[in-house]
C-alpha cells in the first residue's frame, strides 16, 4: 500500500511492535476487552504517549531502541512495557482517548450515532453493509484501521485510505460497526478484499463469512472472476476455506452447476466468481479429486448434507442494493 521514506524503519511505518503495548479497550460506554496485538501508531515514539497528547514528541523521552520483549499471549501483563492500561474508543466513529471522560461526552454527541457514514448496499431487519470511500471520509477510515491493527497481525498501512473503499458491516436496529472488509480501488490483481476484521463483540455470528460472500457479488456484478489479496494469513485461509466450499457445493447441489455430469475448472469459476487456484486448492482440501484426476461430485454433496447450515453463508439477495 505504499513505500517507506528513505531512513524510516519499515516496522516503525506499518505501527508493528513484538508485544501487546495497550493492556485493553474500552468499546464505548459498556464493552471492554483485551487487545491482541501491539501497535505503535497510536503513539508518538519519542515519549510513548498517544499522538493527540504528543504530536510534536516533546514529552518525556523512553528508550525505544532497547530490546524488544517476547510476544504475550493475550491477558498476560508486563508492567514494564505496557505503555497505556486502558484505551477507549467510540464505537460508532473509533475516535479514541486515554480518558475515560473524554470517552463518555463524546459518545453522547457523536454524529454517527445516528447517521452512519456511506451510501447504503445493503439492508435487511438485523444487518446493514455501507461503502464509506477512504478518499470522502478519511478521518474515519484512519481510525478504522487504527483499531484494526490491535487486532490484526498483519503490515497493513493506516493512514493512506484515499484509494480504499471500506464495506461496514452494521447492527441495523442500533447502527453500531460490528464488521468491516476494505477494497483495493486500484488493485491491479483486481481483488475483492484487502482486510476483514469482526471487531471482538461480534464474533461467531457468521459476519466474516457474509462479508466474504458480499465482497463475491460485487465483483461480480463488475463481471469480475475475483479473490482476497494474497498471502492469506493462516486464520484468513482457514475461514476462506470454509467460504469457498459452502460456494462450490452450493452451486453443485442447487445452484448453476446442479445438473451437470462434468464440469472444468472454469465452468466452476463461472458459476462462483472464483479464481481457479482457490477453487483448486479448495477442491483439494475437500479431497474431492479422484486419483484419475476427476472431481467426485458424490464427495461434494456428502459434505453439503453434513454441513446442511452451510447456506448461512450467504447473503440474503433480496437486500442487496449495490450501485456503481
Amino acid at each position: 500500500m505504499g513505500k517507506p521514506g528513505k531512513g524510516i524503519d519499515k516496522d516503525q511505518l506499518y505501527g508493528i511492535i513484538e508485544s501487546r503495548n495497550i493492556e485493553k479497550i474500552q468499546f464505548g460506554l459498556e464493552q471492554q476487552f483485551l487487545t491482541w496485538y501491539g501497535s505503535t501508531a497510536y503513539f508518538q515514539l519519542s515519549s510513548r504517549k498517544l499522538g493527540i497528547r504528543d504530536p510534536d514528541g516533546r514529552g518525556s523521552s523512553r528508550d525505544y531502541t532497547s530490546k524488544s520483549p517476547k510476544i504475550r499471549r493475550a491477558g498476560e501483563r508486563d508492567e514494564g512495557h505496557c505503555w497505556l492500561e486502558t484505551l477507549y474508543v467510540c464505537e460508532y466513529c473509533f475516535k479514541y482517548t486515554d480518558i475515560r471522560s473524554e470517552l463518555q461526552q463524546h459518545v453522547h454527541k457523536c454524529p454517527r450515532r445516528l447517521k452512519p457514514l456511506g451510501r447504503l448496499q445493503y439492508r435487511s431487519s438485523e444487518l446493514s453493509i455501507r461503502r464509506i470511500h477512504g478518499r470522502k471520509h478519511t478521518l474515519f477510515c484512519q481510525c478504522l484501521c487504527l483499531f484494526t491493527k490491535l487486532f490484526l497481525d498483519n503490515k497493513s498501512m493506516y493512514f493512506k485510505v484515499d484509494h480504499y473503499d471500506f464495506y461496514v458491516a452494521y447492527d441495523t436496529q442500533t447502527n453500531k460497526p460490528m464488521a468491516f472488509f476494505s477494497k483495493d480501488l486500484i488493485s491491479f490483481q483486481e481483488n475483492n478484499l484487502a482486510c476483514i476484521l469482526t471487531f471482538p463483540p461480534y464474533q461467531r455470528r457468521g459476519l466474516a463469512t457474509l462479508l466474504m460472500d458480499f465482497s463475491y457479488k460485487i465483483s461480480q456484478r463488475d463481471g469480475l472472476i475475483s479473490g482476497p489479496e494474497q498471502p492469506l494469513s493462516p486464520f484468513g485461509l482457514v475461514s476462506y476455506l470454509k467460504y469457498w466450499s459452502a460456494l462450490i457445493c452450493h452451486q453443485f447441489v442447487e445452484g448453476e452447476l446442479s445438473g451437470e455430469s462434468r464440469v472444468s475448472l472454469d465452468d466452476i469459476a463461472s458459476a462462483t466468481g472464483m479464481r481457479t487456484g482457490d477453487i483448486l486448492m479448495t477442491l483439494k482440501s475437500l479431497d474431492c479429486i479422484t486419483p484419475d484426476k476427476e472431481l467426485s461430485l458424490n464427495v461434494l454433496r456428502r459434505w453439503a448434507k453434513k454441513n446442511s447450515l452451510y447456506k448461512k453463508a450467504f447473503i440474503d439477495d433480496d437486500f442487496v442494493l449495490l450501485d456503481g
